[in-house]
């Protein structure tokens, strides 16, 4: 963007900072194929027909080319619905069984969960919230293979984007029949549908010789940005998204 419009970095991120109260409006042609135009949040927001704002994090300007952007506002929609399912999960809990609950950020940045590689497995009641794909797909209103692609470390490598540390909820279930029948059928894994269409994944893992039958669930991500509440921008945009629409 600075290169575009000609100026310094620091001069984009003075006008950023200034936008959000006062609007600043700029026109360049460039090569007399590209306009390019900054304005306010508010604004932005409209253009976009978003109705209120998501994630919010401070990330370098550098992350921001054309896939780049596209990848870290994923990413940032991964993390925040996944904190959102956390307080979500902790409010429904009372005394001492708020402490079953575990935070996602500590499951997807460490190996102190036993299982698998790349799993994080959990058992006697306790639950990490995690962000699920079709979750992330329906806030961000794109398709579920677009956002799988988008959080794909293989992909976001190729294009030379920073890959996510993730790791996936694997509960353990207390079922010696069903551990029985997946051993011996020598698929280790099986997908099961109920009568509301719901499926659920099951798989047998082993660990020092000890197989363990395990149901798949959400993924959980590391905090790799750090999110911010902004609450005073988010009422400033929702008031001005209801001015731009009256």
């Amino acid at each position: 963007m600075a290169a575009l419009m000609s100026v310094s970095t620091q001069t984009i991120y003075r006008w950023v900072k200034a936008g959000l109260g006062v609007w600043w409006r700029s026109r360049r042609r460039v090569d007399g194929q590209i306009e390019l135009y900054l304005s306010g949040i508010a604004k932005v927001a409209c253009a976009l027909g978003v109705d209120g704002l998501g994630a919010i994090a401070e990330v370098p300007l550098s992350d921001l080319t054309r896939m780049g952007s596209k990848a870290v506002a994923t990413a940032l929609e991964a993390e925040y619905r996944q904190r959102q399912a956390y307080w979500a999960a902790k409010k429904a809990k009372k005394g001492q069984a708020k402490k079953s609950v575990f935070d996602p950020h500590d499951a997807a940045s460490s190996d102190s969960f036993p299982g698998a590689k790349g799993m994080a497995v959990v058992k006697d009641g306790f639950q990490i919230p995690g962000a699920s794909i079709a979750g992330i797909a329906n806030t961000i209103e794109r398709s579920q293979s677009t956002v799988k692609r988008r959080l794909n470390n293989r992909w976001r490598i190729e294009r030379t984007i920073e890959p996510i540390q993730k790791k996936r909820v694997a509960t353990e279930l207390d079922e010696p029949e069903l551990l029985f029948r997946l051993k011996e059928s020598g698929i280790g894994f099986v997908v099961q549908e109920n009568a509301l269409g719901c499926t659920r994944v099951l798989k047998v893992l082993t660990d020092s010789g000890c197989s363990k039958v395990v149901v798949l669930g959400c993924n959980v991500y590391a905090q790799d940005y750090e999110l911010m509440s902004c609450r005073g921008t988010r009422g400033r945009v929702r008031k001005m998204l209801k001015n731009l629409g009256n």
